[in-house]
């Protein structure tokens, strides 16, 4: 993480800006991050943050305005509490203004500055005076850059510094020294008589003796300009192309880095990743001569020091290139051309000639002490003393990115730009951003083969494009005429890199094929029987990367030609089948470790390998392979359930079991059962008002287990899946008996899950037993969930909920899906809302809306809409809150039909809506509510909700006593509703009607019948 205050307060993170909304949060960071890593005291920050009228309880105060910084800055944990204060533990480097101090005197760092530092935080005196500091900081570094260049002869321009420091002699000094050097004395002059004046009037002081030395200086003519100069222009054969240079500056600044300190700096990357275009720059923007020699049309070994000597205009003789008769040296008169100057020599495209381009190079670096040479290749020429810099792709966009987004990314402005050379006009927007961003991270990032794409887009669209771009070698083929045969297809280009592998190396690169995310060391030895060394030559020329944590992938181009090649050697059913059952092991072996301390090792495990498991199950459904692809399908249900997956669980044991068929085959009724879990989760909220569709699916899963059980050891969330189905199908008595019956098990985690769910007899303290099972297993999962429910008990009461908080999220950010994120945040707003920390809810709720893309499900983005419609009401917004309300339909209309959660967003519209004095449309919101949980089966606790907000509708027309009665009605229906909003309906009442009246229209309300509270709220239900 990175901090910049020299400007305006911004924090960097790896993924981008990190946003801290708030002024005192704003300036607690700033005043932090001026003493990165040491102990600020409290006292300290409580002066600098309140400096006119400290808070009643000052140190809470702080305490809240620290929690609140760490939530802005997570995932990044560096707000430290110490002994007396706290502090910020990041590298002082890592500040910009602590850098630019450390390198001001010699007048660096100015580059750093944005703007006058802490612009925005300057009514902090504090930061205000901190601000001034670094402003005369600035200003010294500014003199001493001057200083320096005047004395290189340098041209320097301080016009604008003069004007707005008037009264600083030694900066004025210097201006007239830069005036006078450019043959401006009469300036110089008039700037000290300005300057002498200024000082008088407004200090009443003459001229120290630095502007009087600088005066004399000019006057005398001790400051003379400098004899105009011609520069010469370095000799070189570097061409400068037609098209522009697009998206590699961090590249550039790496490679002038590098040559800086290395005579031999290779360029490494796959065929059509840039090498060649981005050493062109880097030649084009040498100081010194710099030489390009195009080795990709030499085909003899012996014409590579020929080709040489042609670059370098050196050459009489044609090819092919002989050693002359005469005895001459080629590398002397190399040598002989780039003496007595730095000279850098481009040797490009190596790989089909490596062992004589790394015998020149290496002759040419020992003859020839002031040349560099940078080399590209798609492998190593393995010098002494060679440094490589391996060459990424084009960064792509992330899946969900709106155009504004799609275009800060290198690969979309390079597809935009050679788009627009073929179909001028061509533009990114709302219809057409998802294929483009889609053809991006299909073709890799990489330069040639979107440039083959975007030459496509002139007779085709995006989304077409992309439609058909699983046959990519076919369509990119429509190179430029006037390239090398293998740059003008997508095909050659790969086909080039694999013709230059050996018999070995091809054997495994095509067995590759079959993993679709990578694969470690381990998995490439088992699944394809490839050595580690074959494996680290495929890396080395640039077929595989490697990532930091040592596995090791395919581009997906070159992917897609491995799997041709293996289907070409018929080995497609071996290694996908070897492949299958890799990963089957891998889940199987994962199931019980997700459920113990381990589970975190585990989901990290498993989770690189997600579009494996999808690959496999994909294949062994389509190749009609009933038991692995149940096992598999039924053993990832765990980890896609806590990881929060559900729809893609849900969607693969679909499939699966249609393949399956109606009953489990022999010895697989337990991974039909988990397969059949997902599904009926997924399934039972949309069927949950329909009471014999309900039962039917719950006598179903209660027959399926008893077989499974029979059949050996089951999973413990099935037989929790077991009771919650009963429950929601009504039998009641049935899902009590299964729970109690779990709390006696000797399966600490049955026990556990069985105290969290609870049913009717979910209280605080069996929830405080869950917790401690779940917290001696080392479940995270459980446990968080755990916490969640014991918070909501306590919120639920008034009862401090912050520590169960922060310790739910420690537990589960690193490792749920982002959909599931966004979930346990809002949750987590919720709760801190009912607390009454509408700031830090504010801030939970802005952290889930920054990650909702194009891929998060409209059911998640709804749920984030109804958190933030409601924290806007409670903040007393109410025009945004109803803004918000009406603008969850539309989210509604494609969500799944949820009786519970369609009612959910009317009645809490309604209740906004009673609020805003809007009585008549909040009680049409609430019987639309009621009508939507249908009287079959409506769930309860949304039913209580939606009782006491017809009860808060009738209080705001006044009706005092209708609202008690209601507000009984609602407290009947277990487990009722204590919202904040409802608790306060309740106080209001008492206290208007009294307590004894008021108790008599509770008690009416609580014994009605559902028909008679229906009849009295005027519903048809």
């Amino acid at each position: 993480m990175r901090i910049s205050i020299l400007g305006p307060l911004e924090v960097e993170g790896d993924g981008g800006p990190v946003a801290v909304g708030g002024f005192r949060l704003r300036a607690l960071l700033a005043i932090l991050a001026l003493e990165a890593g040491r102990t600020v005291t409290a006292e300290r920050l409580i002066d600098a943050l309140w400096p006119d009228e400290p808070p009643a309880n000052a140190a809470n105060a702080l305490q809240t305005l620290v929690k609140r910084l760490r939530v802005a800055l997570r995932p990044y944990e560096v707000v430290e509490s110490r002994p007396g204060g706290y502090a910020l533990t990041v590298d002082p480097g890592d500040v910009d203004a602590l850098r630019f101090r450390r390198t001001a005197r010699n007048g660096g760092g100015l580059e750093l500055w944005r703007g006058p530092a802490l612009a925005d935080l300057t009514s902090v005196p504090l930061l205000a005076n901190a601000a001034a500091a670094l402003e005369q900081d600035r200003l010294a570094a500014v003199e001493a850059q001057a200083e320096a260049r005047l004395a290189a002869g340098t041209p320097v321009d301080l016009t604008a510094e003069v004007a707005a420091h008037p009264l600083r002699e030694r900066l004025a000094a210097l201006a007239m020294r830069a005036l006078a050097a450019e043959g401006r004395q009469a300036e110089a002059l008039e700037l000290f008589e300005r300057t002498r004046g200024t000082l008088a009037d407004e200090l009443g002081v003459d001229p120290g003796p630095e502007l009087r030395a600088a005066h004399l200086a000019v006057v005398s003519g001790e400051v003379r300009p400098p004899a105009p100069q011609v520069r010469v222009r370095p000799r070189g054969n570097v061409r400068a192309p037609r098209t522009s240079f697009i998206g590699r500056e961090a590249e550039l600044d790496q490679l002038a880095a590098l040559l800086g300190q290395a005579r031999i700096v290779t360029l490494v990357g796959p065929g059509g990743a840039g090498k060649t275009r981005l050493a062109t720059e880097v030649a084009l923007r040498s100081a010194e001569a710099a030489w390009m020699v195009e080795l990709a049309p030499v085909s003899d070994l012996n014409e590579v020091l020929g080709t040489v000597l042609d670059a370098l205009e050196l050459r009489d003789d044609r090819p092919p290139y002989r050693m002359p008769a005469d005895g001459t040296d080629p590398v002397a008169q190399v040598a002989e051309a780039v003496a007595g100057r730095p000279a850098l020599l481009v040797l490009d495209n190596c790989e089909h000639l490596i062992d004589a381009a790394a015998e020149v190079a290496e002759r040419l670096l020992t003859e020839c002490p002031d040349l560099r040479v940078l080399a590209t290749s798609r492998e190593p020429l393995n010098l002494p003393g060679e440094h490589l810099a391996p060459i990424p792709p084009l960064a792509p966009p992330p899946v969900g990115a709106s155009p504004g987004q799609a275009e800060t990314y290198p690969s979309v402005r390079l597809l935009l730009d050679r788009a627009g050379a073929a179909r001028p006009g061509f533009a990114i927007d709302d219809d057409n951003v998802a294929a483009v961003v889609a053809l991006c991270r299909r073709l890799d990032g990489m330069p040639l083969a979107i440039e083959l794409a975007a030459a496509r887009l002139r007779t085709m669209t995006p989304q077409q494009l992309a439609d058909r771009i699983g046959d990519r070698f076919k369509l990119l083929t429509g190179g430029s005429r006037t390239a090398l045969p293998r740059q003008q297809t997508l095909r050659a280009v790969v086909e080039w890199s694999w013709d230059l592998l050996g018999e070995e190396e091809r054997v495994l690169a095509r067995r590759l094929g079959v993993f679709a995310g990578g694969a470690t060391l381990e998995a490439v030895e088992e699944v394809c029987g490839g050595a580690a060394d074959v494996l680290g030559a495929l890396a080395d020329k640039s077929l595989v990367q490697v990532s930091p944590e040592g596995r090791y992938s395919m581009l997906e181009t070159i992917r897609a030609y491995a799997l041709e090649r293996l289907a070409e050697a018929g080995e497609v059913g071996e290694y996908r089948g070897r492949h299958a059952a890799y990963l089957l092991d891998l889940a199987e072996r994962a199931v019980p470790q997700l459920r113990t301390g381990a589970q975190t090792a585990w989901i990290e495990r498993l989770s690189p390998e997600r579009d494996d498991f999808a690959a496999a199950l994909r294949w062994l459904i389509d190749e009609r392979d009933v038991e692995p692809a149940l096992r598999l399908c039924g053993a990832l249900n765990w980890y896609w359930w806590m990881c929060g997956y559900r729809q893609e669980s849900a969607a693969w044991a679909t499939q699966v079991i249609e393949l399956a068929g109606e009953e489990p085959p022999a010895g697989l009724a337990a991974a039909y059962t988990a397969c059949m879990f997902a599904y009926g989760v997924n399934l039972f909220s949309t069927i949950i008002n329909d009471r014999p569709a309900m039962l039917a699916l719950s006598h179903r899963m209660d027959r399926l287990i008893g077989t499974a059980e029979r059949e050996g050891p089951l999973h413990p969330m099935l037989k929790i899946g077991k009771a919650v189905m009963a429950a929601a199908a009504g039998r009641d008595e049935h899902a009590a008996e299964l729970l109690e019956s779990y709390v006696q098990s000797d399966d600490l985690w049955l026990s556990s899950a069985a105290l969290m769910i609870g049913g009717s007899a979910r209280s605080e303290e069996s929830l405080e037993r869950a917790v401690a099972g779940f917290r001696k297993l080392g479940d995270r999962w459980g446990l968080s969930e755990a916490l969640l429910g014991l918070a909501e008990l306590r919120a639920a009461r008034g009862a401090p909920t912050d520590d169960l908080i922060a310790e739910t999220w420690s537990l589960t950010r690193a490792w749920v899906g982002a959909d599931e994120a966004i979930s346990t945040l809002v949750r987590v707003a919720e709760l801190r809302q009912r607390g009454g920390d509408l700031d830090g809810a504010g801030a939970d709720l802005a952290r889930a809306r920054a990650s909702v893309d194009r891929e998060t499900a409209p059911h998640t983005r709804l749920l984030l809409g109804l958190a933030e419609a409601a924290h806007a009401c409670q903040r007393g917004d109410l025009d945004r809150g109803l803004e918000l309300y009406r603008g969850l339909f539309d989210l509604l209309a494609q969500s799944p039909p949820v009786p519970q959660l369609i009612a959910s967003v009317m009645t809490a519209y309604g209740r906004a809506l009673a609020r805003n004095g809007d009585v008549e449309a909040a009680l049409e919101q609430h019987r639309r509510a009621l009508e939507a949980l249908g009287n079959t089966s409506p769930d309860r606790p949304v039913l209580s909700l939606v009782l006491a907000g017809f009860a808060l509708a009738a209080q705001a027309a006044g009706g005092q006593e209708r609202a008690a009665v209601l507000f009984g009605a609602s407290s009947a229906v277990e487990p009722h509703n204590t919202s904040p909003e409802t608790l306060e309906g309740l106080r209001t009442a008492r206290a208007a009607l009294g307590d004894e009246h008021f108790e008599e229209c509770f008690a009416k309300g609580a014994a009605m019948s559902r028909e008679e509270v229906y009849g009295t709220v005027g519903s048809t239900t």
